[in-house]
Parts: C-alpha cells; sequence; structure tokens
C-alpha cells in the first residue's frame, strides 16, 4: 500500500468529519469516524473489566502523554517535528489527523507512547486545538493483544475495512452519485467490483486504531 494510495482514502475520512466523543453508555461504541451504512468500520470487542496491571499502565500512559504532548500545543510544531497534515480541511468541531509515518513502524510490537501515529487537533472557529493522539496497531493483531496496549473496556479500537477509492489521477468526483461507491461510506466493498469500477481495493487501512485524549477530566473520557 503507497502512502499516496492511503493518503487518498484518509480524504474521505476527512470529508466524514472525524468527530469523535468520549463514549456515552454501554451498547455500541461509535467509531469517531462517521457513518458506515456498509460496515466498512469494524470495532473491536468490548470488556467488562481492566486487570489492575492494564489500569496502571494505562494510567501511565496517560500521564506521560500529558506531559510530552505539551510541547505540541501549536501545529506548527509537530509539523516541524514530522508529523504531516493530510487530507482536506475539516469544519469546526471536527478532528484532524497529523501523521508520522515512521511511527507506525515502531508501534508494530508494542504501543510506544513517545511514538505516536497521528497528533490530533480539533478544528475551532480560529484554528487547531490540541485534542489527543491516534496509536496503531497490525491489523492481525489479537483481542488480548490490543487489549495490553489499551484495555477494551476503555479504548476505542476500530478498523477500516474492504475500501475502494479512486486512482491517483482520476477524474474529480463531482456528484454524490459518483462519489457515492468510494471511501469509508462507499457502497463498493468487494475487490472486484471495486476493479470494475477503475478503483485502488484496500482491505485495510493501517490496521487497528485508537484514539486517545489524555487531558479528559475522568479515565472514561480519555477514549
Amino acid at each position: 500500500m503507497t502512502r499516496t494510495i492511503v493518503c487518498a482514502a484518509l480524504a474521505f475520512v476527512m470529508l466524514a468529519g472525524c468527530a469523535t466523543g468520549a463514549r456515552t453508555g454501554t451498547g455500541a461504541r461509535p467509531s469517531g469516524m462517521g457513518m458506515d451504512p456498509f460496515g466498512h468500520t469494524r470495532m473491536s470487542e468490548m470488556r467488562d473489566t481492566v486487570p489492575p496491571d492494564e489500569l496502571a499502565h494505562t494510567q501511565r500512559l496517560l500521564a506521560i502523554l500529558r506531559h510530552d504532548l505539551l510541547r505540541y500545543r501549536d501545529p506548527a510544531a509537530a509539523e516541524r517535528d514530522g508529523y504531516l497534515r493530510e487530507g482536506d480541511d475539516v469544519p469546526a468541531g471536527s478532528l484532524k489527523h497529523f501523521f508520522k509515518y515512521e511511527n507506525f513502524a515502531r508501534n508494530q510490537d508494542h504501543l510506544d507512547p513517545e511514538a505516536p501515529a497521528a497528533i490530533l487537533y480539533r478544528r475551532t472557529a480560529t484554528g487547531f486545538e490540541l485534542a489527543g493522539v491516534m496509536f496503531t496497531a497490525p491489523i492481525t493483531a489479537s483481542m488480548d493483544e490490543l487489549d495490553k496496549r489499551v484495555p477494551l473496556a476503555l479504548g476505542h479500537w476500530h478498523s477500516h475495512r474492504n475500501i475502494c477509492v479512486p486512482h491517483k489521477g482520476a477524474a474529480p468526483l463531482r456528484t454524490h452519485a459518483e462519489r457515492a461507491p468510494f471511501g469509508f461510506a462507499g457502497s463498493i466493498t468487494t475487490r472486484a467490483a471495486c476493479d470494475a469500477a477503475a478503483g485502488v481495493f484496500l482491505d485495510n487501512v493501517y490496521g487497528w486504531m485508537t484514539h486517545v485524549y489524555p487531558y479528559a477530566s475522568d479515565l472514561a473520557g480519555a477514549f
């Protein structure tokens, strides 16, 4: 998967308006990545408890992030450190991802609190406000492996599967009917259908992902 193709896919995420909030109940958790009528977004399983050692690990993670992220309050500082602003702009209240692609490799074997895959900023009326980070894990990671990184009783691990995006250089999609087959909410869900539409098929984008909001007022709101 080339970075160019992935960036094209992410443009659809941004257009969907990546508004993310804390969990509000015990039922299905929102992915924070927009509506998904065709099942492209898959959530990790939910667990009811956090083992004491994992809770301690999670609290250490939040403490590290609260300290280390202060240097990125200004998005320009994140950009100077290699975090890249990808995709189209987002409306006020929505999240913007600033990606550092070398950090994806650093998160393959374990969650590295000093190497988030993305810094998250919330768009305001006047600019961007630091919101949190995104960590990733391999798409092959088991639920137990995800649970050790960020407990499944807290974290909103999600993945994006079977997505068709236009080829680089394809004509702009100007109407809703032209856009509807493509992207994270697109009607195309198979490689054959994507090939027929002259698109690029992505079996997953970035593996498993989770957002962490270390400045939330309580533990539940941090995920």
